[in-house]
């Protein structure tokens, strides 16, 4: 019963995401919106219209296996998205909801910041003792290994409803953006402290 409720209270509250938006959007698998209008559709892409801040409006693209949904001109929410395992699509259309929300959330609330703090000084120092060694490169990438070993832990405060933590979908789409995010920061890290060691060590190693 608890979860017939949880999913009534999902669905209704994923209508307001998708399907009563001022402006005509289109969501991601990823979990993000791209503003727009869909104007066209052909048997490999999705095409849309978006006006820039100029107010020049602009003809894009994407490909129909990104989308999920989009809202219309009208404000109603047309799913994309079709459960078919042979194309990868191994959840049904509620299960995506739930992991597309767990992307979100992570995509807004999950920072893993601690992967600069530690990694620009730990780069930075392997960076100053290879300065003078082709493994120099090496460095953000296994910085970038290193940091991606630890547990992911969802912050309370990046959440938006507790009872969603009951659903596996929306830990699998939680996880796989925060293992994204995480990656990308540490390797940018990783990169820049790398750089500056090296420097260092060009100038002051005689």
């Amino acid at each position: 019963m608890k979860n017939t409720v949880l999913a009534l209270l999902l669905a209704f509250s994923s209508g307001v995401a998708f399907g009563q938006e001022a402006e005509p959007s289109i969501l991601l698998i990823t979990g993000k919106t791209v503003e727009g209008t869909v104007v066209n559709e052909d048997s490999l892409f999705i095409h849309y219209v978006f006006e820039k801040r100029s107010g020049k409006r602009v003809e894009k693209k994407l490909d129909w296996e990104r989308v999920f949904s989009f809202v219309d001109a009208e404000g109603n929410e047309r799913v994309i998205y079709v459960p078919d395992s042979t194309l990868g699509n191994y959840f049904t259309e509620e299960e995506m909801r739930y992991y597309i929300k767990g992307e979100q959330d992570a995509l807004s609330g999950y920072k893993s910041n601690w992967t600069i703090w530690v990694g620009v000084p730990v780069s930075g120092g392997l960076g100053y003792v290879l300065s003078s060694s082709p493994l120099v490169f090496t460095v953000p990438f296994f910085y970038m290994i290193g940091a991606a070993l630890p547990k992911y832990k969802m912050t309370p405060s990046s959440i938006s409803d507790a009872s969603l933590l009951r659903q596996p979908a929306y830990i699998l789409g939680y996880e796989r953006t925060a293992r994204t995010k995480r990656l990308f920061k540490s390797l940018a890290s990783g990169m820049v402290g790398a750089a500056v060691g090296v420097l260092i060590g060009q100038l002051t190693k005689p």
